[in-house]
Formats: structure tokens, C-alpha cells, sequence
């Protein structure tokens, strides 16, 4: 049990053997996901116990909530009481109206009909668990008196995720392949020989075989020996000139692409792989907003968290990004409903686990979410806050120095504001990432924003996109006046751009639409996104210090290739031009691509409508005048619904 530094408890449970009763579980030791799961806890009483004494049954997260319709739920007695509903979906209660004798019984039973799957759709790498707690009349916390502990397994596998890098620096790269089940869970049952294929700019092996699920094969992509040669202007300037009539560029297959996998009625396909000359560094992959059961409102450990990042989806980094100040916990059970921040011994604890994860491969970011809200505001101050929202941030640490992070408990009235928050965090490394601020209850203040040290937005997550509040792409729940990250931008923010998930199940970058899952929290609706950071190293502080230069884009979940460029300027940077500027885009898709626009200043001025997978395009962008200034990016979206964002370029047009 996690105890703060003034001694209130994290859980309202302990655990402690008590010889009272005889229990018993009558559940298996292991369920693969989805299945027909059952549940029987019956306990015996050996003593007297008195009135008013409380059960509590506690089923496996993730799994089916609690619910009594049908007798999908069920509390039998031989003793008077009522079955109690609790904070929590996966806890039911029965208090006994009468004292109970030695002899007496109580029996629980969880989806006795059999009627519908129950267990989960993650197969978690830590065991979950179902439970048995008491509280007596006179006792302020249950004691936990018997647990069964379950191990959570895959689904046979039905597809194949495939990642190479996405830049390509001259010498031979590794392949991995990774074989997943319908709910994007890795089946460590696969083992076999896959046949590969790929575009003709690649040579690659034609078979790997993989064990549980896995196969790395180091250093043996590259690309064939060819021009680099780019397409002159005037190609890149050609529109469509009828429907068939695409314009050729050359590189788009000799400098491009991407490796098929199959095995029977399995497949799969690869991000694509890029030869590039204006890119010197590495593109990497990750997501920095994950939420954990540990430290706050999410369902699986931060165990279960790294280890999907690092070895299912394979992601180069992750953060764990947890309230700051939150124990109360709907999809979990036995917490407390009280509001007190991260003591260090608990931030000390997370930076422990990211140290552990962490490896020549797979960065483990230690981060906090800074959850401002008007109502923290009021009761903190005893005013009304000013403002119509104020933001979730995200804020991210580099892993050398972490320990020395401020906790800043945004309940408190010295860390409720926004300026606040920047006060506190002056002179330390970090990276500060608004979170929904379109969102009503969770949007950003941009008016209070300190833009020196807030310099990207996660423009897209499980909650749905804020880039615009008019005709906006998979929408939040609820949206506000002046939240979007366009209005922003409007008004001068500089801002780059990062897709994130806000897992709650330690699923991060899940490649599974939300739809398509048992959804235990109904505002994330979404697949989770992810966030492409160009660094020369895998290193946290690297990827800090390459997030706040804004060298990054935002995608819905898919590895595609995106790059913007004016003259030798690339996004996230500002330049100063004597000439209307020609803004030169490229992008690979994961798949066929729908479209691809060209945004200044909040409004598509360009669209072009590939073929195929990839497209290049230039835009002279005669409409900007001498004096004027504006911002470009590009978007694009695939026929399968996945979307990515570059982050802007800026641009002064002047007699430099």
C-alpha cells in the first residue's frame, strides 16, 4: 500500500490474512482475451461477525463491468443484507443487515449465464485479479482477505505489424515484425516462416522466421544503388491535367519504399523508409501521454506500459504522463477519493521504472500531467477563474536529471494558473505539450500561454483532433470558442506538432480503432495517435530539446512519411524570403492516400489527389505579399480514415 507524505493511504485497502473464513475461487488461472469468462468467489464464515459488516467483490480490470441486469451479476447470502453498488466498475458490495454465524455464506458470481466475453480485450503482462475485501463496523479500510491472480493471454494472430526505420543513412537497417491479434495484442503462440516482398527500390531478405510472435533481422535493408536526383521545378509545379494525367517524379519509387509481409491469410505492411539528403538526423516514433493504475486514472501498470510500447508496437519512446494530483480511479478498485499531488518518494518511484526500461533502443520518458481546471481555481482562491478553460499539459522530463522535476499540484492556489505552472518550470528542461485544447473542460488558455516556453500541442489523441472547431476531423466530445490549434496559430503562437494517445489501458499506440474494443471510457473514442520526433539521438533529452524546436508531426496512429519544405528550411523552422515562397511537400502514406492539402494561415489553399500511396508537389504561393507573413503545413489523410500533420513553417516575405 502507497502511503503519501502525511499518511493518508493511496488505497482504502489493506492486506491482511484473517482466519475468519474460508474462501474459495472458483475461476481459471489464465482466460485468453474476449473469452467466456466466469467468476464464483464464495466465502464461509468460521466466527461471529456483526451487523453491518461490508463485502466487497473485485473482478479483473479491463474486463466487462459490473452489472446486475439479467443475473449477469449476483450477490446469494443465507444472512439478511443488499447488494451495494460502489465508486468503481469493477467492484460490487453486500452489507449484511443481521449478524452472521459460523456457517454462514456469501457467494458472488460474475457472468454465470456465460452469455457474452468478458475478459478483456488486453493481454496484460502483469497478472490481473479478482478479490475479496471486508470492513467491519468499527474499521475505517477493508482488509483484503483473498485474491486469485490471472494471467491474461492473446488472441491467435491476424496481422502482422512491420517496422523499419523511417530514414534511410546509407548503410544496412533492421526489419522487425511483430505478429498481432484482432484487439493489436502480440500472440507469443506464432511461431513460422513469413515470405517478405517489397518495392523495387529495396533489397531485402525474402523470408524471416519468426519465435513467440517476433523476429528482428538486423542489417539487411537498404536500398538499391541509384540517382537521388530530385524532380526540377517545373514537374513539381504540374496539377493534374486530366483524370488520368498525373505528374511523373521519379524519386517518389527510386527514394521510397516499403516491405509487404505475408504468412498464409496473414500479412501485413511496413511504414515506409526514406532516402532523403535534407534529412541529416533520425526520425523516431512514440507516444508521450500514457496513463497507468499505478499512478493515476488508467487500468494497466506502467510495466504493462512500456513493455507494449517497447515490444508489440515498437516504439522508440514513451512517457508515462500521469495526473499529477488524481487518486480516484472509476476503472480500478479500492481508491481513495481524495486529492493530494505526487510525493517525490512516488515520482522517484516512476522515474525508477523508466530507468528500467530503458535501453540502446527504447527511450522511457518520465512526464507529469498538470491538470488545471476552473473549479480548482475557485476552490483554491476563492474566485472565479478568468479564464473560459484551462489546459491539460503534459510535461515531459530528461531522464538524467528528472529527480530534480517540481511537482506542481494544480490544486493548490500557488499552482492553479497557468503562469504558475511556467513560474515553477523557468530554467528547468522540459517540454510543455497542451493536451485536447479545443476541449470545454480540458482546453487551453491561449491567451495566458507563454509561448517561450510552450512550443508544441498535441494536436490529435484517443479524444479526437483540435485543429479547428468548424468541419473539424474526428471531433471531441465537446468543443470550446477559442481552443483550436488554428485559432492559435492565428493569433501568433508558434506551435509544433505532435499526435498522442491518452491511454488509459496501457495500450499505447494501439493499432486497433477504440471502436472496435470494449470501450471503458466513452470519451476516448478514438485510435490513439503518435508523435514523430526528428533527433539525431535516441536519447530523452534529445527528443526534449528537438520537440521545442518544433521538429516534429502529428499522425493518427500511422507511421507515414511527411516532410514540408521552403528553399532549405524544413518544419517547425522560420524564414525570412525577398520572393513568393515555393512550398515543396512530400508524403508516403501506410496506405492509398485520399488527399493531401496545403494550409496557410488556417485555410487550404492547395490540394492534390495522389494515385496512389505517395505523392511530391510544389506550390508558389503568389497571393503572399511583401511585408505580409503566414505559416504553411500540410495535411494529409488516407482512404482508411488515418490522418498526419506536419508542423508549420513560417514565413516573413521582405526585402531581406
Amino acid at each position: 500500500m502507497v502511503l503519501s507524505e502525511n499518511g493518508r493511504e493511496y488505497f482504502d485497502y489493506r492486506e491482511k490474512v484473517d482466519d475468519s473464513f474460508d474462501i474459495e475461487f472458483d475461476v481459471k488461472n489464465e482466460y485468453v482475451v474476449n473469452s467466456k469468462a466466469s467468476i464464483k468467489i464464495s466465502l464461509t464464515s468460521k466466527k461471529d461477525c456483526p451487523r453491518r459488516t461490508f463485502f466487497r467483490f473485485v473482478i479483473p480490470y479491463g474486463w466487462e463491468p459490473i452489472n446486475l441486469k439479467n443475473d449477469f451479476c449476483s450477490v446469494k447470502s443465507s444472512v439478511s443484507g443488499k447488494t451495494k453498488k460502489t465508486r468503481s466498475s469493477i467492484m460490487i458490495g453486500f452489507l449484511i443487515s443481521e449478524p452472521m454465524n459460523s456457517g454462514d455464506n456469501v457467494e458472488f458470481n460474475y457472468n454465470s449465464p456465460n452469455s457474452i466475453g468478458t475478459a478483456g480485450d488486453v493481454a496484460y503482462i502483469d497478472k490481473v485479479y479478482c478479490a475479496l475485501d471486508v470492513k467491519r463496523p468499527n474499521e475505517k479500510l477493508f482488509s483484503r482477505i483473498g485474491i486469485r491472480y490471472i494471467s491474461m493471454l492473446s488472441d491467435n494472430a491476424t496481422f502482422f505489424l512491420v517496422k523499419i526505420p523511417t530514414v534511410y543513412h546509407e548503410k544496412p537497417v533492421d526489419i522487425e515484425i511483430v505478429a498481432l491479434d484482432k484487439f493489436g495484442n502480440r500472440d507469443n503462440k506464432f511461431s513460422g516462416e513469413v515470405e517478405i516482398s517489397g518495392d523495387e527500390s529495396l533489397i531485402y531478405p525474402k523470408l524471416a522466421i519468426l519465435e513467440k510472435g517476433y523476429v528482428k533481422i538486423k542489417h539487411k535493408l537498404k536500398f538499391k544503388d541509384g540517382s537521388t536526383e530530385t524532380s526540377k521545378r517545373s514537374t513539381l509545379l504540374q496539377y493534374n491535367t486530366g483524370y488520368n494525367l498525373f505528374p511523373t517524379v521519379p524519386e517518389l519509387e527510386s527514394n521510397i519504399g516499403k516491405l509487404y509481409v505475408r504468412c498464409n491469410t496473414i500479412s501485413g505492411s511496413s511504414n515506409p523508409i526514406v532516402r532523403d539528403k535534407d534529412i541529416k538526423n533520425n526520425l523516431y516514433w512514440g507516444d508521450t501521454h500514457i496513463h497507468t493504475r499505478e499512478f493515476s486514472d488508467g487500468i494497466g501498470t506502467g510495466k504493462d506500459a512500456f513493455h507494449y510500447a517497447k515490444n508489440v508496437v515498437l516504439h522508440d519512446f514513451a512517457a508515462l504522463g500521469d495526473h499529477l494530483n488524481q487518486r480516484n480511479n472509476e476503472f480500478m478498485e479500492g481508491r481513495t477519493n481524495i486529492s493530494f499531488p505526487y510525493n517525490k518518494t512516488i515520482w522517484n518511484s516512476l522515474i525508477s521504472l523508466c530507468k528500467d526500461w530503458s535501453s540502446e533502443d527504447f527511450v522511457a520518458i518520465p512526464a507529469y500531467e498538470w491538470s488545471g481546471r476552473n473549479y480548482y481555481v475557485t476552490a483554491a482562491t476563492k474566485l472565479k477563474s478568468p479564464y473560459e478553460s484551462i489546459s491539460d499539459k503534459v510535461i515531459l522530463f530528461p531522464l538524467q536529471n528528472a529527480e530534480d522535476a517540481p511537482l506542481i499540484d494544480y490544486s493548490s492556489e500557488n499552482g492553479c494558473f497557468q503562469h504558475q505552472l511556467y513560474k515553477s518550470l523557468k530554467g528547468i528542461e522540459c517540454a510543455i505539450i497542451s493536451h485536447t485544447p479545443l476541449s470545454f473542460v480540458m482546453g487551453t488558455s491561449w491567451t495566458e500561454v507563454d509561448n517561450e516556453m510552450e512550443k508544441v500541442v498535441e494536436i490529435y489523441s484517443s479524444h479526437g483532433s483540435s485543429e479547428s472547431k468548424n468541419g473539424n476531423y474526428r471531433p471531441l466530445v465537446n468543443n470550446k470558442k477559442k481552443g483550436s490549434v488554428i485559432w492559435a496559430l492565428n493569433k501568433g503562437i508558434k506551435l509544433g506538432f505532435i499526435g498522442g494517445g491518452d491511454d488509459h489501458y496501457s495500450h499505447p499506440g494501439c493499432p486497433v480503432g477504440q471502436d472496435k474494443m470494449k470501450n471503458l471510457v466513452p470519451i476516448l473514442r478514438y485510435k490513439p495517435g503518435i508523435a514523430a520526433i526528428f533527433s539525431d539521438k535516441l536519447d530523452s533529452k534529445d527528443l526534449i530539446k528537438n520537440l521545442n524546436e518544433r521538429k516534429c508531426y502529428a499522425t493518427t496512429g500511422a507511421r507515414m512519411w511527411m516532410k514540408i519544405r521552403t528553399e532549405s528550411t524544413l518544419m517547425g523552422q522560420q524564414i525570412d524570403i525577398s520572393k513568393h515562397p515555393l512550398i515543396i511537400a512530400t508524403v508516403c502514406g501506410t496506405g492509398k492516400l485520399e488527399s493531401v492539402e496545403l494550409i496557410k494561415n488556417g485555410e487550404v489553399i492547395a490540394i492534390r489527389v495522389p494515385t496512389n500511396d505517395r505523392i511530391k508537389f510544389g506550390y508558389e504561393d503568389t497571393g503572399l505579399k511583401k511585408g505580409e507573413n503566414a505559416y504553411y503545413y500540410i495535411r494529409a489523410t488516407q482512404f482508411d480514415g488515418e490522418r498526419g500533420w506536419t508542423s508549420p513553417i513560417w514565413v516573413n516575405y521582405n526585402d531581406r
